[in-house]
């Protein structure tokens, strides 16, 4: 540009920061307590596969499932039907801490984690030790960029644990809100775009 203007600076150049979205990783509960909430929550999943794009969905009961590819194929019942097929622990009993580490055992499964904005949408209630749910939360804390837990157990801003999960997991999760609607779950998930990162 110079060159073109006999040796002129007429303007400096700079480099501009380009912005990349956040990886999202949403770890979905199957088990028999959130039943009334699987159907909706695994076509929130698709939505949000399709609306960015470097989304990973898992699910989990009694053992862990990856069902991201099959939710990317366009159509809604196509995708739902092609991961329903993969999970083999819908309304399961529920062991969390041995899903989450399952998950953190896998090097390749453990990266979608690191620097993501991670969501798990469960209601915490553990069948298994909650110290394996615990060590489990906590090495994914240390991961991700930030963990939210969403859970139909907080219907209120004054929400307070009562069960023993979420009461061992609760320092290690930076949001613990409402999960017990796809509103809620959409506001939340949203919200997360606006916030800078620490």
């Amino acid at each position: 540009e110079s060159v073109r203007n006999d040796g002129e600076v007429l303007r400096l150049g700079r480099l501009k920061r380009r912005t990349r979205p956040r990886k999202v990783l949403l770890l979905i509960d199957v088990s028999g307590s959130m039943k009334g909430r699987t159907d909706d929550n695994m076509k929130l999943a698709h939505a949000v596969v399709h609306a960015a794009p470097n989304v990973e969905v898992f699910t989990f009961g009694t053992r862990l499932t990856r069902v991201s590819r099959a939710l990317r194929l366009k159509r809604r019942e196509q995708a739902l039907s092609a991961a329903a097929n993969l999970v083999s622990d819908w309304d399961g009993g529920t062991r969390i801490g041995d899903a989450l580490q399952a998950f953190l055992a896998v090097p390749r499964f453990g990266g979608y984690a690191r620097g993501a904005a991670v969501v798990i949408l469960s209601d915490g209630l553990e069948r298994g030790d909650p110290s394996a749910l615990r060590d489990a939360v906590a090495k994914l804390s240390r991961r991700a960029w930030r963990l939210s837990w969403l859970t139909p157990l907080a219907t209120g801003p004054g929400f307070q644990p009562q069960t023993e999960a979420l009461i061992a997991i609760r320092r290690f999760v930076d949001d613990l809100v409402d999960g017990g609607s796809s509103a809620a779950i959409v506001s939340h998930v949203l919200s997360l775009g606006q916030r800078k990162a620490a």
